[in-house]
């Protein structure tokens, strides 16, 4: 559950903030809110991932849509890509990747300050 609510929150704020911050601002959402919702690493990896992924990828094809895919013909031409349409999957994963790599620092940043429990003899 609070793995679908990170995900929302990751989702939400990296757009709202996308609108008016550059590029990076979405690894800072994602690192944010991972911090302040804990989690294993994986989980926060993982929300990170699809979060911030599916907002590139959202923007992405909408600008691409909007366009009339000018841009995107002629970036085809220079990477060997053969569609326009994987210009827009590889900016999916690239943001996905950058968002995972957030909230994973955000996550691990929040282990620093909680203390570990001592091992017990009897457990």
């Amino acid at each position: 559950m609070i793995f679908l609510f990170r995900l929302i929150l990751i989702s939400v704020f990296s757009y709202a903030i996308a609108l008016f911050a550059p590029w990076w601002s979405a690894i800072l959402c994602a690192a944010t809110i991972a911090f302040f919702l804990p989690g294993n690493n994986f989980n926060a990896f993982l929300s990170g991932f699809m979060g911030v992924g599916l907002v590139w990828m959202v923007m992405s094809w909408k600008v691409d849509v909007e366009t009339g895919s000018i841009m995107s013909l002629k970036i085809v031409n220079l990477l060997p890509v053969d569609d326009g349409n994987m210009l827009i999957i590889i900016a999916a994963i690239i943001g996905g990747f950058s968002g995972a790599l957030g909230a994973f620092t955000g996550n691990s940043f929040r282990q620093l300050f909680i203390k570990k429990k001592e091992k017990s003899f009897y457990s």
